[in-house]
This record gives C-alpha cells, structure tokens and sequence, in this order.
C-alpha cells in the first residue's frame, strides 16, 4: 500500500529541503554499530548518510521500484547497502527480530497506519537500539508535504512511539528549514 500523498516532487528540488548529514548526526551521532534499517528511502537522500555510519549493513526499503533504482545508481559504490522494494504496511521488512541498532522513519509517517510502521521498527531492532523520525512541520507554509489533515504533529508521532514500545529521548529536535525530528530508544528490557 503506497502512503497516502506521497508523492515525490523532482530530485533536485526534494534534495534541497535538507541538509541529511547534519539530520542524520543530530538524530544518530556519528557511528551506528550494526546495522541499520531506512523506511521509505526515496531518493536515497539520507540513505547514503547513514550507510556511511553504519559499521554494518543498511537494508533502505521503497514501495516504488524507480526509487530502489535511483537509490541503487546514486549509492553504488556503497559496499554495505541493500535496498529493496517492499510493502512496508503490508509486508513488513521481513528482517529477522532483534537485527538493526537504527530504524529511519523519514516523512513517512503520514500514511494510514503510522503504528504498524512503528511496530515493525521495534520488532527488529535489538534492546537500546535507536529510532528516530523526523516530519515536515504543522505549517501551511512549509513548500512541500502531505496536507495538514494527515501530517503528524510531533505530539503524534511521540504518542505512537510510545505506543509502540519506545521511550522519547530528549525533546523535539528543530530541524530548519522545515522539518523536526524525534528519537525514540527499545527499552533494554
């Protein structure tokens, strides 16, 4: 199932709405040990800032096969990268459980089921692994972005955290010009 009002305006234009290095080091820190898993991948904007912290694999997921190429042609030369096209609401990763130390939910969360999502990033993180997501802000003003009917406020996506098992570390990350952004940590136990 594609999110609803997902889709993706030209390359160019998309890439200059964030600066993913900083996002990526505000939400992550500078190393990721294990792997790491990205939700809805897109272009592969963040995906190769991650990768290049991840000490191990990083699986980044699309429901569009155009994008799981463009993401494969941009970061070839990326030897710890996997990315596969998948149904992410539907299917899950088909990761094994307990797998990744980082789960990437990047304007995403808008679709019609933001805590299955969530679910699926618990299920397969190992205990004090990292989530983290970030949004487009609640503003009309914001040049892209689902509509505000179905864009989450930050208060949300805290709220299906939670309920999907994580703890909120720290508050609410502004991430000019834009979006914000939320990590949320597995409990050990």
């Amino acid at each position: 199932m594609k999110v609803r009002d997902s889709g993706m305006p030209d390359e160019t234009q998309w890439e200059s709405f964030f600066n993913p290095e900083l996002i990526v080091e505000k939400l992550f820190g500078k190393v990721i040990l294990g792997n790491a898993a990205e939700f809805g991948c897109g272009y592969g904007t963040f995906t190769g800032a991650i990768a290049r912290r991840t000490k191990g694999l990083i699986y980044a997921f699309d429901i569009e096969e155009s994008m799981v190429e463009r993401t494969n042609k941009r970061l070839k030369e990326l030897k710890n990268l996997e990315v596969l096209r998948r149904d992410l609401e539907r299917e899950g990763t088909g990761l094994p459980g307990a797998f990744v130390e980082a789960v990437a939910l990047f304007n995403i969360l808008h679709g019609q089921d933001p805590l299955r999502l969530l679910k699926e990033a618990f299920r397969i993180m190992s205990p004090g692994a990292k989530v983290a997501a970030i949004h487009w802000n609640y503003d009309p003003l914001t040049p892209r972005g689902p509509s505000l009917f179905i864009r989450p406020k930050p208060q949300d996506i805290q709220k299906w955290m939670l309920e999907a098992g994580f703890k909120i570390s720290g508050s609410v990350l502004d991430l000019p010009p834009y979006h914000y952004g939320i990590k949320g940590i597995k409990p050990l136990i």
